[in-house]
């Protein structure tokens, strides 16, 4: 049960800004990295202080981060990943991994950015992970290999009756990618906040269905 009194997302969201904690992007390396070809870029879309790329970079892949300002990573292109073309942005060139933390609240800027490129199924208040999602999807295609933090809603929180919400039924029909793993974190895990949220993979197979960080 969640207090809307004592944190109402809606008219007061939080900063959106919580940076991936080293020991977890460690891990993360730890149980993909014999899974992923090496032949081409690990990309992170959002990449703040490039704490997920960090450990892929050290052990010798090639890496590319993006995010709307830079943060500290050196590597980073400043773009808008919502507003990137994948011919001209990326070279149309597809990543062995994309692995993103993307941002869980949004601003009104982004929301009306996101409503007019229909987005989030052209929610009022939409939901960021499922918009990297797609957008994800609409850049590389559903088979990319894709590692995405999210809130527990992104699976738990959807409505079936009267044919579904939106998202049920793009879980329903496909349109989500194959799910092969999911990570659950601890409500504490950054330092900023604490919040429930885990980590589900896409299209890594190889590795186990679950794990407990």
């Amino acid at each position: 049960m969640y207090r809307i009194d004592r944190n109402n997302y809606y008219d007061e969201s939080k900063n959106s800004t919580v940076y991936t904690p080293t020991i977890l992007s460690d891990f993360l390396f730890k149980i993909l990295n014999k899974e992923i070809d090496k032949k081409s870029y690990i990309f992170d879309p959002c990449v703040g202080k490039g704490s997920l790329l960090k450990p892929w970079k050290k052990n010798g892949w090639k890496i590319v981060g993006m995010d709307i300002e830079k943060q500290g990573f050196l590597n980073t292109k400043v773009k808008n990943y919502l507003e990137i073309n994948f011919n001209k942005d990326l070279k149309n060139i597809k990543p062995s991994l994309v692995i993103m933390n993307p941002p869980f609240n949004v601003d009104n800027e982004t929301i009306d950015y996101i409503k007019a490129n229909k987005y989030g199924n052209g929610s009022a208040r939409p939901f960021l992970p499922e918009v990297w999602l797609d957008k994800t999807i609409e850049l590389f295609g559903k088979d990319i290999p894709i590692v995405m933090f999210t809130p527990y809603g992104f699976r738990l929180n959807l409505k079936s009756a009267n044919g579904g919400s939106k998202r049920y039924k793009k879980f329903k029909d496909g349109k989500i990618p194959k799910i092969t793993s999911i990570i659950s974190l601890p409500v504490d895990v950054y330092k900023e906040v604490k919040f429930h949220s885990e980590i589900i993979i896409f299209n890594v197979e190889g590795i186990n269905p679950h794990y407990m960080f």
